[in-house]
Parts: C-alpha cells; structure tokens; sequence
C-alpha cells in the first residue's frame, strides 16, 4: 500500500468551498474545471455554514497537494441513564477512487477515535454495506456486532 503526505483537516467556512469541490467529483465523477474552482471560492454556503456549526457534528477532510481527496462525517449522539456518554457515529465516509489502498480513509478513521477520546464516547459506530470498507473498519478495530434492518422516512 502506496502512503500519501496527507494532511487531515477539520472543514470549516474557510475551506467549505474545496469540500464542495470534493463533493462536486464524488457526485459527477470528475473534478471541477479550475475556472470552475476559483468561481466557487465566491460562493456563499450559508446554509452549509449553519450545519458546520451544529455542536456534535464534525467533518474532516484528507488534503494531497491543494485540494481534498476524501471525507468523513461524524456525529456525536448523546445518550442518557445507563451509560451517561454517547457515542460518535460515522456517517460518511468517503475516498476519491484513485486515492483508494493508500492510507487515506485509515487516517480518517484515526479522527473518529481522537473524536472518541474528545467527547468521552464509549464507542465509534457505522452502518456499511461494503465489503471492503467493511475489511477496512475492521483493520481499524471495529467488528461486527449485529445485523440490521434499515429503515427511513423520506416525509418532512
């Protein structure tokens, strides 16, 4: 496994134009012309702004050479009576596919666990689907405690 320099930082509104960027490439495939980049530089995010600053919820991104290359979403759900500490739940996690089998997402889980430690949680938990990323939370020391049904509403 090839290792990138790799730099992981917290978004916020003065990076949140180059996580659009990233996510831009996830959702079509390819990246942004850099016209393109330099016209979303300008852009307003309110609405994005307000959720960054929603206490308990963290994103981080992986930055290779000027821009950002994967993600992570993370929340942090409090619980009460028996525990009296939450948990952090990754909610997304994601990689550029030419950066995949380089370290990038295993560095990214790494801030789900200084999260963790941060917030006093007593445990990381996701949902996943994927087999190999599946393979890759196990490396980070996750198992497999259940089998779930998911379920969601779509209705405001």
């Amino acid at each position: 496994m090839e290792s990138l320099d790799i730099t992981i930082e917290r978004i916020t509104k003065s990076n949140y134009h180059m996580f659009d960027d990233m996510v831009y490439w996830r959702t079509n495939g390819f990246e942004r012309t850099e016209d393109e980049k330099d016209k979303n530089k300008d852009i307003t995010f309110r609405d994005a702004f307000s959720e960054l600053d929603y206490q308990g919820f963290y994103v981080f991104a992986a930055l290779y050479e000027g821009r950002f290359v994967g993600w992570i979403m993370l929340i942090y759900i409090p619980k009460i009576g028996k525990w009296n500490r939450g948990i952090i739940f990754v909610e997304e996690l994601w990689t550029a596919p030419e950066f995949r089998r380089k370290g990038i997402a295993m560095k990214l889980m790494e801030k789900a666990f200084e999260v963790q430690n941060e917030t006093g949680a007593i445990k990381v938990r996701l949902y996943t689907d994927n087999m190999p990323a599946q393979k890759l939370y196990e490396k980070c020391g996750l198992r497999v405690t259940n089998e779930a049904v998911f379920m969601e509403s779509n209705h405001n």
